[in-house]
């Protein structure tokens, strides 16, 4: 099991505070080695006041030698102000410089022991004043990490639970109505065809989680791969639109758009991703949209560098404290999770996802009562990359 001590080794080399990262032996040999000098230091003023004294006995000795009071008074006075000056500078060295040290060096030991966020509260205008400001800041993002990393451990404690449950549920299905048809309860080819239509919905849904886990585990773990094509914005938002139009209004959903874009305006996008995204947006919006009159309304207009897409609902709307959460992984406004809404909790998640690999952004505004609107933006893929290099 990794100790806290080799915990926050790892962590100062993730965070490149080292252009090397050190080994432990290192660190705790450079920590012996400020232990050693800083008793070494302690005997300065103590050795000073010795040679002082061998310094007044020098004098005395040339006092003997008769020679003019004078040429005596200025020797002694230049080595007195010397070591007294001397003397001075080591105890305000030791002020400025030892004491903050030493303090580091404590706050050192509490970050090794796990206390991170533990600042030095020093006020130096000085080079170790940087040291400790550097040492401070961090200090905090190993706290901030550690409480990414514990947020992280929840989610996929919460991602676990949430991938059985929903897995758990369509496939008990299967096999009750699998088990029913073997054991001869379907007696008539009416109920067995119902049956298997309910064993085919049950075995879709189970599909399409298992492909959006997939889809999501690449995106999580940065191993999706994209195909940024330069093509005609307009002319591909209205196929999209209206493929999923022809689709959606089968079902009764009224699907509604106005597209505010150049014709000749091109963009760098990953096709497939940004039908993903469009695709997932609309089926939350039927899922949450007005069960009897279900209406979604696309606007599209042009960016300096992308284009804005908003997709609007007319259903009951979404409270805001739910609002700053659905687009967390597996989230749902219906808390019990309830199959006949449809969905795997992953879709405006995986949206989010694939619209930040296009350097865009996304968000929720609703009005309980009247709907809600997601909105996102794409960026050109081509000027992102050369704005990189």
């Amino acid at each position: 099991m990794e100790s806290k001590k080799d915990k926050v080794v790892h962590t100062i080399r993730i965070s490149g505070f080292f252009n090397t990262p050190p080994s432990e032996k290192e660190i705790y040999q450079a920590m012996r080695d400020f232990e050693r000098l800083q008793r070494i230091l302690r005997w300065v003023p103590v050795l000073f006041l010795a040679v002082l004294g061998g310094i007044f006995f020098a004098v005395m000795k040339l006092f003997e030698l008769n020679l003019p009071a004078f040429i005596l008074v200025t020797i002694s006075t230049v080595i007195i102000l010397k070591e007294l000056s001397t003397v001075l500078f080591s105890l305000h060295m030791r002020k400025r410089l030892m004491k903050p040290l030493e303090k580091l060096r404590v706050a050192v030991e509490e970050i090794a022991k796990g206390n991170y966020g533990f600042t030095v509260e020093e006020e130096q205008f000085n080079m170790v004043g940087d040291l400790i400001a550097s040492f401070n800041r961090m200090s905090i993002e190993l706290k901030e990490a550690e409480e990414l990393k514990e947020r992280y451990e929840q989610n996929r404690k919460e991602l676990i639970a949430g991938i059985s449950h929903d897995l758990k549920t369509p496939i008990t299905s299967i096999i009750g109505y699998v088990d029913a048809i073997q054991s001869g309860v379907a007696t008539t080819e009416e109920k067995k065809e119902k049956y298997l239509n309910i064993i085919e919905s049950n075995a879709q849904y189970t599909n399409k989680l298992i492909d959006d886990l997939f889809l999501f585990s690449k995106l999580d773990i940065n191993q999706m791969q994209y195909e940024f094509v330069r093509m005609p914005i307009c002319e591909f938002l209205q196929d999209v639109i209206v493929e999923k139009q022809l689709e959606l209004e089968e079902s009764g959903v009224n699907v509604s758009y106005t597209i505010d874009i150049a014709k000749d305006k091109l963009l760098a996008i990953d096709g497939k991703m940004v039908y993903r995204i469009m695709s997932n947006i609309m089926s939350n919006a039927i899922k949450y949209g007005n069960k009897e009159t279900p209406e979604i309304h696309i606007e599209a207009s042009e960016e300096p560098d992308g284009v804005k897409v908003a997709i609007s609902d007319n259903g009951q709307g979404i409270s805001q404290e739910n609002l700053e959460h659905i687009f967390d992984v597996f989230f749902r406004e219906d808390v019990s999770r309830n199959k006949e809404i449809g969905g795997t909790g992953l879709g405006l998640s995986i949206a989010k996802q694939l619209v930040q690999a296009h350097g865009g952004a996304i968000f929720a505004t609703s009005k309980m009562g009247e709907g809600t609107t997601i909105t996102f933006t794409l960026k050109d893929q081509n000027l992102q990359e050369d704005h990189d290099e």
